[in-house]
């Protein structure tokens, strides 16, 4: 059976490796489907390369090129291969381009179209991706019935999630993240206007002026047919080091072995929000260390901003807000790290939310609390 992919082809707006940036306002594409080729050895260009793959859906939305498709069958075991390690990239092909110079002598293509893509080793945008998708599961006898609270973690990897579990969660208050029995999971991530003493200047979560565009590096498909930027969720064992730039953070939580959960990032005015669904094909100990510990959000400088880069499970509990670790360097904050306890949830998105509608009412009398134990702890560490 042929493998299926999702890929962030291109970043638009922003500058590639090279200094060239790709005007969001001027894009197009050819009829579907399109090439999708693999760079056998580096050459100039695209140049010595092969068609492995079809493109066969395209996106161009929210400041990224995200696209779908299927592998062709007939190709060297190498192009997997060099996939599943992480060591090759969709470089995008354009054509009917025109362009201009900006102040800073960067070229911008102001008018393009997409032609294809093509797999290389070093692509022109570092934060692209082109993801496999994984292979079926062989049909298995079961000899007793699954219990309902399991069902979702052991469902075939071809189930699709309903498009209502990534849309924007109409919250009323802070809500903690929440996983229910069916697998959607939902909730804040981290919330707005709390600080934290002991600590240089007043550490709050940034908001992303890319729409989270760092944190959606893959692509959902959808039980309606179409598809969505999505970030994952890890468990564990532990965040990036705080001094690693957003690229080498990025790559610390690329572990397929622990994703849990695939989900879009936004905000509202209670916080940084998520909302996606737990992955069928999760490692079950995976699972358990999501469902039992808290979360932490990973932020890193990207440009002249904080994003959000990544979000995983910690083994220390958090406040109720979130705590927090910090990086300065040269007086800038390069990096935040910000924990949020997880909360199971049984019966009907209502059931799972109303028990935290008091907990704005609660907000600044915990964070008084909060900040004084983290003035504490910081003081025993250092």
């Amino acid at each position: 059976m042929a493998r299926t992919w999702s890929a962030v082809l291109a970043r638009l707006g922003v500058p590639t490796g090279d200094g060239r940036i790709i005007d969001p306002a001027g894009g197009s594409s050819r009829d579907l489907p399109l090439p999708i080729s693999w760079q056998e050895l580096s050459d100039d260009g695209h140049n010595r390369s092969r068609v492995v793959a079809r493109m066969e859906t395209l996106r161009i939305a929210d400041g990224m090129v995200t696209a779908a498709g299927t592998m062709l069958e007939d190709i060297p075991y190498a192009v997997l291969e060099q996939l599943e390690a992480g060591v090759i990239g969709p470089s995008v092909d354009l054509d009917d381009i025109e362009y201009v110079m900006d102040d800073q002598e960067r070229i911008v293509i102001t008018q393009w179209r997409i032609a294809g893509a093509t797999l290389v080793a070093i692509p022109a945008f570092a934060d692209v991706s082109f993801t496999l998708d994984p292979l079926p599961a062989e049909p298995v006898e079961v000899a007793e019935p699954v219990v309902a609270d399991a069902l979702w973690a052991s469902a075939a990897p071809e189930q699709l999630p309903p498009a209502e579990w990534f849309a924007r969660p109409a919250f009323d208050a802070l809500t903690p993240l929440t996983v229910t029995p069916e697998g959607r999971v939902f909730g804040h991530v981290a919330p707005w206007d709390q600080c934290h003493v002991g600590l240089p200047g007043c550490v709050t979560p940034p908001s992303s002026p890319s729409g989270y565009s760092y944190f959606h590096v893959g692509e959902q498909r959808l039980a309606d047919g179409t598809t969505t930027p999505a970030g994952t969720l890890v468990a564990g064992p532990r965040h990036a080091d705080l001094a690693a730039g957003f690229q080498a953070a990025q790559q610390h939580y690329d572990d397929p072995a622990a994703a849990v959960a695939r989900v879009i990032a936004g905000e509202d005015e209670h916080g940084v929000w998520v909302a996606g669904w737990v992955l069928p094909e999760a490692a079950p100990e995976a699972v358990e260390t999501f469902k039992s510990s808290p979360v932490s959000g990973d932020w890193r400088r990207v440009g002249g901003a904080l994003e959000l880069i990544g979000v995983c499970s910690v083994n220390v509990p958090g406040f109720p807000v979130p705590r927090a670790r910090v990086a300065f360097s040269s007086g800038a904050q390069r990096a935040l790290v910000g924990a949020f306890g997880i909360m199971p949830a049984t019966g009907t998105w209502e059931d799972a939310v109303r028990p935290h509608r008091a907990l704005e009412a609660e907000y600044n009398e915990q964070g008084a609390r909060a900040r004084l134990a983290w003035a504490l702890a910081t003081t025993e560490e250092h």
